[in-house]
């Protein structure tokens, strides 16, 4: 092979290199560092005792591009807490542990290959209860389990894990991503429409009363 063929071939390789790169890095996170979710768990039919879970709380530490840090904690029906700290996720190779992040950039009709489910077909899209609030969410199914992810941030809200002798349903109780709602308003605009609302009905007492008082002095 010619000197220039071979000096070609380097050149192309090392331009496309970036792009093949980039391509592969092109999950986008919606969480950032302090954010926290707490699940709770319901197992039915016959779990061992390490899978026999009654609640999870997982918070992320760090975040940095498609790799995100968490700390979880988890608690079991005997009542014992098992602290899981520093786990590494990564949104680019599908290591999202128990399935708790997705990129929020997929669609349905995508298939997102994860490390531990293997293929998770996204479906489609949706609205879930979690939280306390309504949320938009994407819907996926894997081999065992029927994830719902939150759109805007990509962290699981909720799924039905389905095994050989048990089954496991986990469904959002807290968080700090986003704020509880009443009436489909967040807590803070409801409240403050509330005491608007007071406000006004006070004003138009207190000017009803005063134009009562003058009107029966005369």
């Amino acid at each position: 092979m010619s000197k220039p063929v071979l000096l070609a071939i380097i050149l192309i390789t090392l331009t496309a290199y970036p792009f093949c790169a980039s391509a592969s890095a092109n999950s986008q996170v919606g969480v950032q560092k302090g954010d926290w979710i707490r699940y709770n768990v319901r197992v039915t039919g016959n779990p061992s005792s390490d899978e026999n879970i009654t609640w999870a709380k997982m918070e992320i530490v760090t975040v940095q591009g498609p790799v995100i840090t968490v700390n979880v904690q988890t608690e079991f029906a005997n009542g014992t807490l098992f602290p899981e700290n520093g786990i590494v996720l990564n949104l680019d190779t599908g290591a999202i542990g128990d399935g708790f992040f997705v990129p929020t950039n997929i669609a349905p009709g995508d298939k997102y290959k994860t490390e531990y489910e293997g293929i998770v077909n996204i479906t489609g899209m949706g609205t879930l209860e979690a939280g306390g609030a309504q949320r938009s969410v994407i819907l996926g199914s894997a081999a065992l389990t029927n994830y719902f992810w939150d759109k805007q941030t990509g962290i699981m809200v909720a799924a039905t894990s389905t095994y050989p002798t048990y089954t496991m349903y986990t469904t959002t109780s807290q968080t700090n991503i986003w704020q509880p709602q009443i009436l489909g308003l967040n807590q803070e605009i409801f409240y403050a429409i509330i005491a608007i609302v007071i406000t006004i009905l006070v004003a138009f007492f207190l000017s009803f009363l005063f134009w009562h008082r003058k009107t029966g002095a005369k």
